[in-house]
């Protein structure tokens, strides 16, 4: 064990992680300087250590470090790593933790997960060689005493400012008033008046071509696109009858025509009869009520004395014939978390359990028994 710590302890000064094939994996984390306001104590920047029960894999680093220390291949130092981690394991199994000179202390709780603490002085670093944690309290404000201002500078010249600032908007505001009123006076002088733009037809001059206007009238753009009834032509015609006696001689005029057209509304067309369907409607059919589950009765916490958790079933099968022999009949295998674990008795009562296992202890063969709680 100690000589395990020592080279995971030695691999960290120059790596961040190290990794113990089939353990798990060492990592080395920078933790900054920390200020306690409780305390006002400043904490130097330190190197912490992790552990990762998922980094297994053989990354070479540990071996290559026996290799060195021992003058040896890479096989033999990868034989010697898995003998003293299948005996690390066997000892956190038994006693429930392993310390690890200078690195922490590993521990292996009842549901089968790995926790470490680190060890409490901290890591080794020789980058931060040196530093150390130091207090220093918080300055108190000083109440310095503040001249008073004589009263005979300081009246008049808060008067001066004040009428300084008042005069000054009232020029202001005086003067945007004069501008408003200004600008609202000149737009009623000088707004141009609305004439009478009626001319009449007389007043256009003649071109003397009566051709000219009858070209323009018969390609105008409302009477070749819009289509009206025969009724509304009609009307037309009425209206350019009268409309050419009104006119004094003034034949050959280039002034277009107004031409008034009303559009007739097409008949509508009678409602399509609504089709009524007759919709059936789904009948819902009863169904009879399910019958209700009887519930379960709730069973209650058995426990049960744990001599051994090995492995592999076959080396559980094997203490379980020794127990046997030795006349515990009740002895059975529990299997969780990939661990057979072996119980020699189960009780109902967990108190019962811990005056058994108490008596258990006395001798040597079941110093390491506890007592395994299951719901």
């Amino acid at each position: 064990m100690i000589e395990l710590a020592k080279h995971i302890e030695v691999l960290l000064l120059e790596n961040d992680c190290v990794i113990v094939p089939g353990l798990g994996g060492f990592i080395a984390h920078y933790r900054s300087c920390v200020y306690n306001e409780d305390t006002g104590e400043f904490c130097p920047p330190a190197r912490t250590i992790g552990f990762n029960p998922q980094l297994v894999m053989n990354d070479g680093l540990l071996v290559q470090s026996y290799m060195q220390a021992y003058n040896t291949d890479f096989p033999d130092a990868t034989r010697k790593i898995e003998k003293l981690v299948q005996k690390q394991k066997e000892d956190i199994y038994r006693y429930g933790h392993i310390y690890l000179n200078n690195v922490g202390t590993l521990y292996y709780n009842m549901n089968g997960v790995y926790e470490f603490e680190p060890e409490a002085n901290g890591f080794f670093t020789p980058s931060l060689y040196g530093l150390q944690g130091f207090t220093f309290p918080k300055l108190s404000p000083e109440n310095v005493p503040q001249e008073k201002p004589l009263v005979e500078y300081a009246m008049p010249r808060t008067v001066k400012t004040s009428t300084r600032r008042s005069s000054f908007h009232y020029r202001r505001w005086s003067k945007n008033i004069v501008a408003i009123a200004a600008a609202i006076l000149l737009f009623f002088l000088f707004s141009i008046p609305v004439e009478n733009t009626y001319l009449d037809d007389a007043e256009y001059a003649s071109l003397g071509s009566t051709g000219l206007f009858d070209a323009i009238k018969n390609h105008s753009m409302a009477s070749s696109i819009i289509t009206v009834s025969p009724s509304v032509q009609q009307q037309e015609k009425k209206q350019k009858t009268v409309k050419k006696q009104s006119v004094k001689n003034n034949i050959n005029t280039l002034k277009p025509v107004a031409v008034k057209i009303e559009k007739v509304a097409a008949p509508s067309a009678k409602p399509a009869a609504h089709v009524v369907k007759d919709v059936k409607q789904p009948v819902e059919k009863k169904t009879p009520a399910a019958n209700k589950v009887p519930q379960k009765a709730t069973t209650k916490a058995d426990s049960y004395i744990i001599v051994a958790s090995l492995a592999t079933n076959s080396d559980a099968m094997q203490v379980v014939k020794q127990m046997q022999q030795k006349g515990y009949k009740e002895a059975q295998i529990l299997e969780s978390d990939g661990r057979f674990r072996v119980a020699i008795n189960r009780y109902t009562n967990q108190t019962d359990a811990y005056k058994q296992i108490k008596e258990l202890k006395e001798n040597a063969d079941f110093a390491s028994a506890w007592v395994l709680t299951t719901k």
